[in-house]
């Protein structure tokens, strides 16, 4: 982040969610000293102060190696992610053509690929789309603004649309591309209902900031897709069986942080991983 400047900044006055200026309560203020707030209308959490088109730019220009693989042992457990994603989605999608939307540099892909699936993918990221593109098909670009040939029997948000500065837009899209029966899987996504996000705020594992825009509920996206025709088909809050839990001593971090609220202390340390900080949802359209 230390090649931006205010000029990658802009201002927003109305919830990206719903698009009017309903009553907002302040949570707190980001590393970059963001405003994050909660629309009271419809519950979702974002920053006022974020980056604009340019500033996305230059972000994301280069996050493959900045960021995704910077850290070999974050690798590993994020490829153990993947491993436990697919077995959920696998569950109700077992055939066909899957689009992954945002797949950074394919490792999500590769596994539905050696398992049968027609997988496609879709990368902001000019450097992530280029190490994709060496192995998959890629559509480079926004995904809103992109063409498709075809449709789509699963469509994948993966830790994705916390960062789309536009998610009905997103949303929209995707319901556009199902094909009859069609999935959406939307995973790894943190739970601005969790108990950590309420306690820890600007200190949860995936805080929302200037860069990460957005925080979902659950059900602010049951509510969307059912007026949109899906049904949801599956809920799951993973953590005892990711690589992150520390079940004992994640237990008293977030029994001390408990402590500090009570106390009207700042929670000024870390949330761990923890039950209910993550979710995957899956929708399917209804025929």
């Amino acid at each position: 982040m230390e090649n931006m400047t205010e000029c990658d900044f802009e201002t927003l006055d109305k919830c990206p969610w719903g698009g009017d200026k309903p009553p907002m309560e302040f949570l707190y203020k980001d590393f970059m000293g963001c405003e994050i707030v909660r629309c009271q209308e419809c519950g979702l959490v974002f920053a006022k102060q974020r980056l604009n088109k340019t500033g996305l730019a230059k972000y994301w220009e280069d996050y493959l190696s900045r960021v995704h693989l910077h850290d070999s042992k974050a690798v590993e457990q994020r490829n153990k992610m993947y491993e436990i994603d697919f077995q959920l989605i696998s569950e109700h999608v077992t055939k066909g053509k899957v689009l992954d939307v945002g797949c950074g540099n394919g490792s999500f892909l590769k596994l539905f690929e050696i398992n049968g699936y027609d997988a496609s993918g879709v990368e902001f990221g000019k450097e992530a789309a280029d190490t994709a593109a060496s192995e998959h098909t890629i559509y480079y670009g926004e995904f809103p603004k992109l063409v498709f040939k075809d449709k789509y029997d699963l469509i994948i948000f993966r830790g994705v649309l916390q960062y789309v500065p536009e998610p009905k837009a997103y949303l929209e899209k995707a319901i556009e591309l199902l094909a009859s029966n069609g999935h959406i899987f939307i995973t790894a996504q943190p739970n601005v209902d969790s108990l950590c996000f309420n306690l820890f705020k600007e200190n949860f594992t995936q805080p929302v900031t200037g860069v990460d825009f957005l925080g979902y509920t659950e059900g602010l996206f049951t509510e969307y897709f059912t007026s949109n025709g899906l049904k949801k088909v599956a809920e799951k809050y993973f953590y005892e069986e990711t690589p992150y839990a520390n079940i004992e001593e994640d237990i008293l971090k977030v029994a001390k942080a408990i402590e500090c609220k009570r106390e009207n202390k700042e929670v000024g340390f870390k949330a761990p991983a923890f039950y209910g900080n993550m979710m995957s949802l899956v929708y399917c359209l209804e025929d």
